[in-house]
Formats: C-alpha cells, structure tokens, sequence
C-alpha cells in the first residue's frame, strides 16, 4: 500500500513480528551450543587417571569419588596399567574440584572394613567401594599412583626407628601405648637395607613426645600373654583387646631418665616386657595433653601442680 504526497507514493513499512520470532531458533541454537562450550571446556573440571594395584569394587560409569562427604567426580573407565601389574582408573572431576589434581594428592579406594572396636566405610554397603581423596598442595598433575589404604591424618608428631627382629601382629596404624594411654601409632615398616631386621616407624604425638627419652624400652604389646610361675601360678594378660587382633607397641621411661629423644631416634623392639619395667613411674611434666575419656557423672580430678 502507498500514499501519494506531492504526486509521488510512498512505501508505507508494517512490522511482521512472525518473521522477527524465527531468528529466535538458531539464536536459541546457538545459546545451547555456548552452554555445552562452556560446560565441557571452559568450566570443566580435570580428567585424571589414579595407578591402583587392584580395584576391585570400583564399576565405570558409577563409582564416585568423594571428598568430605560430596561427589567431586565419577570413575569413567578402568583398564589394565601397560605393565598389566596394576589398573589406571580415569576419573572425571567437577571444576569445583579441580584443585584436588594436584602433586601430594593423596587418592585411595574405601571399602567397609570390620576391626576389632571399630567398622569403617559402612555406606559403601549401599552406595558402593568410592574413592577418596587427601588433597596436596604441589603443581597441578593428572597422574596419581593411588594408595592401598588411607594415609594418617596429620598430626604434630615426632617419628621414632624401631628395631625388630620380626613385625609379628603389628600393621599399619597399631596403636602405641604408654601406661595403657594411647599415645601414638605405627606409621610403616619395611626390611632393614640388610633384611636382618624389620624396620618400624613409630609416630609419637607431640603433645606426649617428652615421655619418650633416650633411654625408654619399647616391647611389642600385641597378642595375649602368659606367664606362668612355680608359686604364682598362671597369668594371662594383654595390653587392649585392640592389640589382640592389630598388635601394638608400648613403651616405659625409667624414673632417672635421659635427655627427651629427638625425631629419628632408632630404638630396639623388645619380644616382651621385662619384669623390672613395670615399676618404672617417672614423673614427666606434659603440656597440652587431650582431655581423657571421663563419665557424665564424675569430674575429672587433677593432683596439684608440683
């Protein structure tokens, strides 16, 4: 349609909203295409690939791993290491995650795990085996060798060297015990370089470090046992129903003690407990001990301070 103004027409312009709504599809298209950009490289997390010696438990496709409780990333695929001595587990991570791929990072598989005194790892039962994470704090990496169990949480602590003849009962994390208070735990061991002797190393917390002096004894604790005598008869004993089972280790201070020992100190795993130990009760000032286990019924009570 036109109108003529001074004998000339004019083009009259209609807006057709139908043909302006059709660049809303590639539009949308393209908005899609820009999400899946972003969501899948831009803001995507990591792919790592973790070495196990065995994965059993853990199913591609819908095993997680997990890290204070939440998802941060699912297993994509396991298959044989190239040596066929080990599985590399790939794993995708969140991009909230992505700080976790990072030297000193510490990936390991939870499973349940009955002890004696303890059960660990139950949701696995329903959820599944999971992998978990101690995260560390060097350059970004992709590539992990995963450990068999869970390492130590850290604690401010002085590391000991003990000699033994053999490991007997004793694994990781077998508790230390000094006058039946646990006060450490077994952090490794392996051969001595000449596989005459095992090589324990014993995690002390600093908070009890000043009972341990250079002249202490260490015996292994673990098992149960029985001394008989011609005139007071049978005795059977252990340290804790833990060690029965786990093993341990534990320690006495003569009254005269030596200086405090100092991290690295090598001290020899006796077989048992001398007699004459038992009477040892030095008296040692400790600092920041944690509260003992009390009932809700009684205080604690405290000897003056000397």
């Amino acid at each position: 349609m036109s109108e003529k103004i001074h004998g000339l027409p004019k083009a009259r312009v209609e807006k057709n909203y139908l043909t302006w709504s059709l660049w809303l599809i590639p539009l949308a298209a393209l908005a899609v295409c820009a999400y899946f950009v972003l969501h899948d490289f831009v803001f995507a997390g990591p792919t790592i690939t973790i070495n196990f010696e065995n994965a059993d438990g853990l199913q591609a496709q819908n095993s997680r791993v997990m890290y204070r409780g939440i998802r941060i990333g699912d297993i994509e695929s396991l298959k044989l290491t190239k040596d066929q001595q080990g599985v590399a587990v790939r794993a995708k991570l969140d991009y909230s995650a992505r700080d976790v791929a990072r030297q000193g990072s510490v990936f390991w598989i939870v499973r349940p795990e009955l002890k004696l005194g303890s059960v660990s790892g139950l949701r696995t039962i329903v959820s599944g085996d999971y992998v978990t994470v101690q995260p560390g704090a060097g350059p970004r990496t992709n590539t992990f060798v995963g450990a068999e169990q869970a390492p130590l949480p850290y604690i401010p602590s002085i590391y000991l060297t003990l000699l033994a003849d053999s490991l007997g009962s004793l694994e990781l994390q077998s508790p230390i015990f000094y006058r039946g208070i646990q006060v450490g735990e077994v952090a490794g061991f392996r051969l001595a370089d000449n596989a005459q002797n095992v090589v324990v190393t014993a995690r002390i917390r600093e908070d009890y470090a000043p009972l341990v002096r250079v002249d202490s004894e260490f015996w292994n604790a673990g098992g149960i046992h029985i001394h008989a005598g011609l005139f007071s008869g049978i005795e059977i004993s252990a340290e804790s129903a833990e060690t029965v089972v786990s093993g341990g280790i534990a320690f006495a201070t003569p009254p005269n003690y030596g200086p405090a020992a100092t991290n690295g100190a090598v001290f020899p795993l006796n077989i048992e407990e001398q007699s004459a130990w038992k009477s040892w009760n030095p008296a040692i000032r400790l600092q920041n001990v944690p509260p003992g286990k009390t009932s809700k019924n009684t205080l604690p009570q405290f000897a003056p301070a000397q």
